[in-house]
């Protein structure tokens, strides 16, 4: 996860920076790296990790630490959720933007 963190933190300076030009080579691989970690970090990961804890819950005591494990896992897959989705909107719009300046 600390690897899109990072990416999203990139692209953040990049805006600050001024350096929007969506055709440029290094935004397209800012872009590409951006969405590679959010699948493999943010998605595939918790999936992973979701499908784990139900596959082992049997391993849990009859304790609140299996209901905690999910519950936090369902909170983190909404977060990842949302975004995905603000990413997905960054996207599409400084994509968009691009087409409408040229």
């Amino acid at each position: 996860m600390q690897m899109h963190s990072i990416f999203l933190h990139v692209r953040k300076l990049r805006r600050m920076a001024g350096f929007r030009d969506f055709n440029r080579k290094l935004v397209k691989l800012e872009w590409v790296l951006n969405w590679t970690t959010f699948v493999t970090a943010r998605v595939i990961c918790h999936i992973l990790i979701t499908y784990k804890l139900i596959t082992d819950a049997h391993k849990f005591d009859k304790g609140i630490e299996l209901p905690l494990a999910l519950s936090g896992m369902a909170g983190m897959n909404v977060l990842n959720v949302s975004l995905g989705l603000d990413l997905f909107k960054a996207f599409a719009r400084e994509r968009n933007q691009q087409t409408h300046q040229d």
